[in-house]
């Protein structure tokens, strides 16, 4: 290899380095300013030194610097739980994460579009009408504006649309109906809402959900939260929550203000449920009890997770969201790979690894 080469071989692959420190620097500041953020708002009170203390012992004996004791305070002050292994954002999306979910897939696989084609054997919301990269589709078909516009012009259904590219956290997640070729979302015509959207979205039939979980909250779909690991012998539950919207509220988004319960590995939801902002509940505001409460059809659920999860062994994390519909079965919604929050399980379900925790943690260290 020539003396220039070499050179290149050398400058590249530490513009690379620096570039990926660069990546998760960032990552950690911007994970640490939403949490101190929420923070201030809670008026989260902090640890007592001893709790600080065991934190950053813990993490040190594993070979990480806790930088800071964020985490610990939140859920601690929320749940009245303190632990010493709870897992903080800032270090599962910018240190662990990246080592265990291939960082180049996310852009390809970030589309939700994609959805149909890679888990096309699993139930899912009836798809009416796909835009991916400005292009309308009709059954996996190229159809024209026209077309796409008749096609939700004539469904007498409410309808969901939501981007499916950069769609966290419910934005722009919105339920409407058609009548005369205008929505009732804002009053505006088709043609105005497909505007608003742009490119890369989707329409779905709003799926009609069991009646017991419907019950819990019947303006939204309430769904199972499920976050898995792939490993080489199959694949495990790390954390099972389920996820309630607010009265009125069309999402069940923990950071839009949902509440969030524990599962137990029976499909029983917990005996508290919580808000992002503090807030703890023994049951739903239609007064449904949360302890005794169990998940239609749960064990499918874990089936279904279980079976889909090997589709796309790119990522070893996942956090997976399903529903239950009204003929009791799972229907899968959406799955995510690209920071995936780890607050409303810490909050609901305890430390986040469990039994995998060492291993999880060592390996981070010996793949760098």
């Amino acid at each position: 290899m020539s003396l220039y080469h070499s050179i290149k071989q050398l400058l590249t692959k530490r513009i690379l380095n620096f570039r990926k420190r660069l990546v998760a620097f960032n990552l950690e500041m911007n994970f640490r300013k939403s949490i101190k953020e929420v923070i201030r708002q809670n008026n989260t009170p902090k640890l007592k030194p001893k709790q600080e203390q065991a934190a950053k012992s813990y993490f040190k004996s594993k070979g990480y610097k806790l930088k800071n004791t964020y985490w610990h305070c939140y859920y601690t002050s929320i749940n009245g739980e303190f632990h010493k292994n709870y897992i903080p954002d800032d270090i599962f999306n910018a240190i662990i994460s990246p080592k265990f979910n291939e960082m180049r897939q996310w852009p390809a696989l970030l589309d939700k579009n994609l959805s149909y084609n890679l888990f096309k054997d699993f139930k899912q919301p009836k798809r009416v009408l796909q835009n991916i990269n400005g292009f309308f589709y009709v059954d996996d078909k190229i159809v024209s504006e026209y077309v796409a516009l008749e096609t939700c012009n004539i469904i007498n259904k409410s309808l969901i649309i939501k981007p499916t590219i950069d769609s966290g956290d419910g934005n722009m997640v919105e339920i409407f109906s058609v009548k005369n070729h205008q929505t009732n979302f804002k009053n505006l015509k088709t043609s105005e809402l497909f505007n608003l959207y742009k490119k890369d979205f989707i329409i779905q039939e709003f799926v009609e959900q069991s009646a017991s979980m419907k019950s819990l909250n019947p303006s939204a779909l309430n769904t199972v939260r499920v976050m898995t690991y792939l490993k080489e012998d199959g694949v495990h539950v790390l954390s099972s929550v389920l996820r309630i919207g607010q009265t009125g509220s069309h999402t069940d988004n923990f950071c839009g203000g949902g509440i969030v319960c524990g599962i137990d590995n029976n499909g029983f939801l917990k005996n508290k449920g919580y808000t992002r902002f503090g807030d703890v509940f023994t049951k739903t505001a239609s007064n449904v009890v949360f302890e005794g409460f169990q998940i239609p059809n749960y064990s499918s659920v874990v089936q279904m997770v279980e079976a889909m999860h090997p589709m796309v062994p790119y990522f070893k994390f996942i956090s997976w969201d399903i529903g239950i519909n009204k003929d009791e079965l799972p229907i899968f919604i959406e799955y995510n790979t690209y920071y995936q929050s780890t607050d409303l399980h810490q909050i609901a379900n305890g430390p986040l690894f469990g039994e995998f925790t060492d291993e999880i943690l060592e390996f981070r260290l010996e793949s760098n």
